[in-house]
């Protein structure tokens, strides 16, 4: 009863999923009864994998909405350093300029030049980018549910470039991480994600698909999985798993 503020992230960061709409209006719905304030990180917004599954800002969907984005996942503008947030509420927006200013009278003036040229061609970008995701998506969905479905559980991700996967075999994903590392493989165990590991949330982990040179490192999963799987096999059955 006494909450104020209630923050969401959508498309979902690590599981690569977007709401839908119907839940969104329910959250809102809540929300708006209560009187709470809903800052909305999106930036994983613009690459849904079907534009159909897109969900209005919530900004747009909320009075007291706050839709918070950055350059650095749509468009891959990590070093230009501008995000912005979108509201309805000029007196929110107000107190939220006081408190930037306090900390930063404006971003840099090569950001600013360097994120106009980028949004220029935006859509351009945008298309490229889900070119590359939704091909890279392609050999993720058959690695996990064809070649390797024996160690390996996923809900298939429908936005961004990231998904939330279970690793089955006798590790948790923190030992997974920490081999996989030492192999030059890089993924996210699911303590980068929550305080608490404890239970199933300790098999998860994240990986990446946004970039080209992504089905290099599936590969070299792969072979991990290849030198590995005979003991992993071996614990299981002395485990009786």
């Amino acid at each position: 009863p006494d909450t104020k503020f209630l923050i969401l992230n959508e498309p979902y960061n690590p599981g690569g999923i977007v709401m839908d709409a119907a839940l969104q209006e329910e959250v809102v719905g809540i929300c708006r009864e209560r009187g709470i304030v809903i800052l909305c990180d999106e930036v994983y917004r613009l690459l849904e994998h079907d534009d159909a599954v897109r969900i209005p800002t919530m900004a747009n969907a909320y009075e007291r909405g706050i839709s918070a984005v950055t350059m650095s996942k749509p468009w891959g503008g990590c070093g230009i350093t501008i995000g912005w947030v979108a509201c309805r509420d000029e007196d929110m927006v107000q107190r939220m300029v006081d408190v930037a200013y306090f900390g930063s009278v404006c971003p840099s003036r090569a950001s600013e030049i360097q994120g106009r040229m980028v949004l220029r061609v935006s859509d351009a970008i945008l298309r490229e980018r889900r070119d590359v995701i939704l091909e890279n998506k392609a050999l993720l969905q058959d690695f996990i549910e064809n070649r390797y479905s024996e160690w390996f559980r996923w809900r298939r991700p429908n936005a961004g470039a990231i998904a939330f996967v279970k690793f089955v075999g006798p590790w948790t994903s923190e030992k997974l991480g920490d081999h996989l590392a030492e192999a030059g493989i890089s993924v996210k165990p699911a303590y980068c994600f929550t305080d608490s590991v404890e239970g199933e949330v300790e098999d998860y982990f994240r990986v990446g698909f946004g970039e080209r040179k992504m089905p290099l490192a599936l590969e070299a999963l792969g072979k991990f999985v290849d030198d590995h799987e005979e003991s992993w096999r071996a614990v299981m059955a002395t485990n009786g798993e």
